[in-house]
């Protein structure tokens, strides 16, 4: 016969510090989508402009989804969200500077 699992107070899915699931549920959601959109907004400060000169335009635009999707499986796969949330906010700063300076 199963025996029912005791989950312990403070405890998240898995057994997971509650702590732990709450970061990682802020850094899949409002952070990747923030780091993505940042990212985004900041690509065509670094990019050259092609021959066109369009192309630092629309690589952002085309990689959008692909951003987001390395936020949010980093997210997903960081064995220490505390240090996780940090290496997303970090680069969310760094967009965000990098975008400041050119105003």
């Amino acid at each position: 016969m199963p025996q029912d699992t005791v989950q312990h107070s403070g405890t998240g899915a898995g057994g997971m510090p509650a702590r732990d699931t709450v970061l990682r549920w802020v850094m899949a959601g409002p952070l990747a989508l923030i780091a993505a959109v940042v990212t985004m907004a900041s690509m065509p400060l670094w990019l050259p402009g092609g021959a066109a000169g369009i192309d630092n335009l629309i690589w952002p635009i085309l990689l959008f989804p692909a951003l987001w999707a390395v936020y949010f499986l980093y997210a997903l796969i960081e064995a220490r969200p505390l240090r996780g949330t940090g290496v997303i906010t970090a680069i969310i700063l760094a967009n965000a500077a990098l975008i400041y300076s050119r105003f």
